[in-house]
C-alpha cells in the first residue's frame, strides 16, 4: 500500500500504432492497453515509479504464420523513473513479458502443474528490453485528483527469446492520465463466456453453473479491498451449436474446443457439460496462464462434484484418491482459482515459468476434483495478479484479504 502522501497516475490505450520488427523486416501493429504510475513527494517535486503497463494486439504475420493474440506486459512490480520537473520528461529502462499465441502453437506449454490437479499450462513466453519517454505537461507535480495529457515513447528490443519472430517493437501514444491520491483504481479483465448450445434459449445448452461460478469469482477478488483492487466485466455469451463438445473425452477435443472461439481482449471461458478423460484437472483448467492468449475451460460438474472420492462413476479406474482437504458436493471456487492462474498465479510451492506463487491456504491451493478450492484470498495473490488484458475503471474492492502475507 502507497504512503498517504503517494498519488496514482493511470490510463488507458487505445488504437496505440506501431512498427514491429521481424524476420522478413518491419510491419505495423496496433496495441491497446494500461499504464499506470505511482508519485510520491520529493525535494524536488516527485519521485515516479511505473507500477503498470500493458500492451495487447491482435497480432502480426511472421515467416513461421500469423502470431495471433500478442500481449506485453512489465516484467517486476514496479520500476523507478527519473523525472525533470521542469520539462516533464519521465525516463527508465524497464523488463517486459513477451507472449503470443504462436508460441502456444509450436512450443507447447511448459509442464502441467502440480501432482493431483494438472490444470495450470504454463506457456513459453519471451523477454525485451524496453526504453521508455514519458512526456507530461512541463511543471506537473503531485495532485489529488484532476487529469493531464501525457504522451509515451517505448522501443523494446528482445532479449531473451524461444522463437524470436518479433525482434523490435517501436510504438508511441498520446492518452488521458488521472489523478488519484492514495489508492489506485479497480483492474478490470474482461471475460468472454462460451457456452455449448444454439443460443440463450436452448434449455439443453451448457453453463447452467457458470453464473453461480462467476459470482463466487467476483466476490473472492473483491476481498483484494485496497491492495490490488481487480474487478471483472462479462460480454454477452458466444453459443457454438456443437454438440460434440457437450462431453469432452479427451484432451484433444479439449484443445480444438479452445480453437473454436479467439477475442483478443478476453480470458474466454468455455463451459462443457463434463470432461470424462481425467479428474487431474480438478474438472477444468487455464492454459497460457498469465498472457493475453489465457483460456479457460471448465464443466457444469463443478456444481454437481462426486463424493465421497474418489470420483466413483465419473471416470473410474483414473481419478487418484483426494488430498486431505474439505470435500463436499460442489466447487463454488472453481473458477475464482482459474482466473487467479490467468492473473500469472501458480499453485504454492510450484511456481515456475514467470508465474509468481499463490499463498499457501489461499484459493491458489490445488484442490483435485473431489475437492472444493478453498474460498480464502490473500493480499500476496491480491499485489500479484496480472495480465495484460487488464484495463483501468473506476469502482472499489470492499472487502479484505483473509490471508495478511
Amino acid at each position: 500500500m502507497a504512503s498517504q502522501d503517494s498519488s496514482f497516475l493511470t490510463g488507458n490505450l487505445k488504437g496505440v500504432k506501431g512498427i514491429a520488427t521481424t524476420e522478413n523486416g518491419s510491419v505495423p501493429i496496433y496495441f491497446s492497453g494500461a499504464i499506470g504510475l505511482k508519485a510520491v513527494p520529493s525535494a524536488r517535486g516527485m519521485f515516479l515509479y511505473l507500477t503498470e503497463l500493458n500492451l495487447v494486439s491482435k497480432g502480426i504475420r511472421t515467416a513461421k504464420g500469423t502470431t495471433g493474440v500478442l500481449g506485453l506486459r512489465l516484467g517486476v512490480g514496479e520500476t523507478g523513473l527519473s523525472y525533470d520537473l521542469k520539462t516533464g520528461r519521465a525516463t527508465g529502462e524497464i523488463p517486459l513479458i513477451l507472449h503470443y499465441e504462436l508460441l502456444d502453437r509450436v512450443k507447447g506449454f511448459r509442464k502441467a502443474g502440480t501432482e493431483g490437479e494438472d490444470d495450470q499450462f504454463v506457456p513459453f513466453t519471451e523477454k525485451m528490453k524496453g526504453k521508455i519517454v514519458l512526456k507530461l505537461p512541463p511543471g506537473t507535480q503531485l495532485r489529488a485528483e484532476g487529469a493531464i495529457t501525457a504522451s509515451l515513447e517505448l522501443e523494446m528490443e528482445l532479449s531473451s527469446f524461444v522463437l524470436s519472430v518479433v525482434r523490435r517493437i517501436v510504438t508511441s501514444a498520446r492518452f488521458r492520465l488521472d489523478w488519484s491520491r492514495f489508492l489506485a483504481p479497480a483492474l478490470f479483465l474482461r471475460i468472454q463466456p462460451v457456452f455449448i448450445g444454439r443460443n440463450s434459449s436452448d434449455p439443453t445448452a451448457t453453463g447452467t453453473a457458470f453464473t453461480e461460478l462467476m459470482k463466487r469469482a467476483v466476490e473472492l477478488w473483491d476481498r483484494c479491498g485496497n491492495t490490488n483492487c481487480i474487478k471483472f466485466i462479462l460480454n454477452r455469451p458466444i453459443y457454438l451449436s456443437k454438440p460434440a463438445y457437450r462431453v469432452l473425452e479427451t484432451k484433444g477435443e479439449a484443445a480444438s474446443l479452445r480453437a473454436e472461439v479467439d477475442v483478443a481482449d478476453a480470458v474466454e471461458v468455455f463451459v462443457v457439460e463434463r470432461m470424462d478423460f481425467t479428474c487431474d484437472w480438478g474438472g477444468g483448467a487455464c492454459f497460457s496462464s498469465g498472457t493475453a492468449a489465457a483460456k479457460i475451460v471448465t464443466c457444469d460438474r463443478q456444481l454437481a462434484v462426486p463424493a465421497p472420492c474418489p470420483c466413483p462413476g465419473y471416470c473410474p479406474g483414473t481419478c487418484p484418491p483426494c488430498p486431505p482437504c474439505r470435500t463436499g458436493a460442489v466447487n463454488h471456487y472453481h473458477l475464482a482459482h482459474e482466473l487467479g492462474h490467468a492473473l500469472n498465479l501458480a499453485h504454492p510451492h510450484d511456481a515456475h515459468g514467470g508465474l509468481v506463487e499463490g499463498t499457501l491456504g489461499s484459493n491458489m491451493e490445488p484442490s483435485g476434483f473431489c475437492c472444493d478450492n478453498p474460498d480464502s484470498q490473500s493480499a500476496r495473490n491480491c499485489r500479484s495478479a496480472s495480465n495484460p488484458l487488464l484495463f483501468w475503471g473506476r469502482s472499489i474492492c470492499r472487502g479484505t484479504p483473509d490471508i495478511r502475507d
